[in-house]
């Protein structure tokens, strides 16, 4: 079982989702958790979780691609 560590508060579901799939295209598993109430959408955050074994690779890759 994984232990999932927040590396990523996304501004929207879509940047999450594009996250997620560079992280896993890197052989990185991550999930996306959607905090926001359906009644309050403003409210809440949306959250890439990797395991924590892959933390500090998924913060490099990150790191890469806002350097770009």
């Amino acid at each position: 079982m994984a232990n999932w560590t927040l590396i990523h508060t996304a501004r929207d579901r879509h940047e999450a989702e594009m996250l997620r799939g560079q992280l896993e295209a890197h052989d990185i598993p991550a999930v996306v958790m959607d905090q926001r109430s359906s009644v309050y959408p403003s409210m809440g955050s949306i959250e890439v979780l990797v395991d924590r074994d892959h933390v500090l690779r998924a913060l490099h890759l990150i790191r890469q691609s806002d350097a770009s």
